[in-house]
């Protein structure tokens, strides 16, 4: 090969990984936390990363038969099925937890938390991508009980900035519009993919964000690409930016930055000690890394811990059994070991379909689906290099978690149904 050649692919190989790097910075705006059947749209930026990805860093290393998980003597029929799917999915890691009569029944992880490095374990810490929306959306109505807001009030009574739709100007959005999907605010890619910064947190803040997004004048804002050009509450379109919107509002509302209203309000009292927003909180070890895949090449990529400016959509970071001592707190109508979150009747508002003619399963950000003939309630999500699921019954309060550190796409997402399913039917079984 001449020089001139080599130099030549070396260049190519840079750009080329540039503008994966873009296109899978993208896929939140696909992904993250739209459901299940919409996760298929991810495949064509899949494809692209896979057949030409080539980070070259010290983790990126061999998968499948390379990488043999740990195993333990007393592996069940069910250890199998998973680091067999994990395998099958290009998945590095998996932490799972079943919850089961008021208590968590079954927690393990399996896999890499750092690819060949260092093994994911149930404290292992995971970035949670959209269900961090389940979050969000206790924290909102947690203020809401409080007396913050009112569900059905102009947002504009709040705020410190106007925030109207241009092509309904005289349609107010409501805080319940906002935690429905129905505000018809877009997520506009250019915008959300330059906000992206690695190994810290965004140093934007939500106001800043969000008016520079809404309003005319800003420096992101579009009416077109910003906005649909449905009225506020008549169409369902899912929406990072106006799930963000109903945390920035908490936080006008209540006076506390929204992660430290959550620490107070939910993470402390539930006992959640290693759970947070953000990367400054936690021990950067303790997170697992997230992973692309390359198939041609069979090899694992690290993305890096990453961030954006509106973190309430997808940047949570928890442990599947933490999370589940929320998810416990929400099938318990509001309270777990003595501790009320919620009341009642609050969760009993949130788990309604709240305008079926719009959409006959969202609830307050919750939403139902089904699965296997099973009819449940939750969230999942995605993010670049993340996956997640948690979702119950409400018929008899069992609930399962995933937390994994690799791409779903097309390719894995009927693997990652298939480990849904088996847990369900594990906990069926669990005592």
């Amino acid at each position: 090969m001449s020089e001139g050649m080599g130099k030549w692919m070396v260049v190519t190989e840079v750009v080329l990984f540039l503008l994966i790097m873009v296109i899978m910075v993208g896929q939140r705006l696909i992904l993250n936390g739209q459901r299940d059947g919409n996760i298929a749209l991810a495949e064509p930026l899949a494809e692209l990363h896979e057949s030409g990805q080539q980070q070259g860093t010290a983790e990126s290393v061999e998968s499948a038969a390379a990488l043999s998980q740990v195993s333990t003597k007393d592996e069940t029929d069910l250890d199998s099925f998973i680091k067999k799917s994990l395998d099958r999915a290009n998945i590095p890691a998996l932490s799972a937890a079943i919850v089961k009569g008021g208590k968590i029944v079954w927690s393990r992880a399996y896999g890499w938390s750092r690819v060949g490095i260092q093994p994911a374990s149930s404290q292992t810490l995971f970035q949670i991508a959209s269900v961090s929306k389940t979050v969000l959306a206790v924290a909102a109505m947690k203020a809401w009980e409080e007396g913050a807001f009112d569900l059905d009030q102009d947002i504009n009574t709040y705020l410190p900035f106007k925030v109207k739709n241009p092509f309904a100007p005289n349609q107010p959005i409501t805080p319940r519009m906002l935690l429905t999907h129905t505000a018809t605010i877009r997520d506009q890619g250019k915008t959300m993919d330059s906000a992206y910064v690695w190994d810290r947190d965004s140093p934007i803040g939500l106001g800043e964000f969000l008016k520079d997004y809404l309003t005319p004048g800003g420096r992101h804002y579009n009416p077109v690409l910003n906005f649909y050009a449905d009225s506020p509450g008549s169409a369902f379109h899912y929406s990072n930016i106006g799930a963000t919107l109903a945390a920035y509002l908490v936080e006008v509302t209540t006076g506390l930055p929204f992660d430290l209203y959550c620490q107070q309000k939910i993470f402390q009292p539930l006992g959640m000690k290693e759970t947070s927003w953000r990367l400054a909180d936690l021990d950067h070890s303790h997170i697992a890394m997230p992973y692309g895949y390359d198939r041609l090449r069979r090899r694992y990529y690290p993305y890096g811990l990453y961030a954006y400016p509106d973190y309430p959509d997808g940047l949570l970071k928890t442990s599947a059994p933490q999370l589940a001592r929320f998810l416990l707190m929400f099938i318990n109508y509001g309270q777990l070991e003595g501790v009320r979150i919620l009341s009642r009747e609050t969760v009993e508002e949130m788990r309604r379909v709240q305008n079926p003619a719009v959409d006959p399963q969202q609830g307050i950000l919750w939403y139902y689906k089904e699965l296997s003939g099973w009819k449940l309630l939750g969230h999942n999500g995605a993010d670049m290099g993340v996956g997640a699921e948690m979702f119950f019954r409400p018929e008899d309060g069992l609930g399962v978690i995933l937390l994994m550190n690799g791409d779903r796409t097309l390719f894995n997402e009927k693997i990652i149904k298939e480990l849904e399913i088996r847990l369900f039917k594990e906990a069926e079984n669990q005592k």
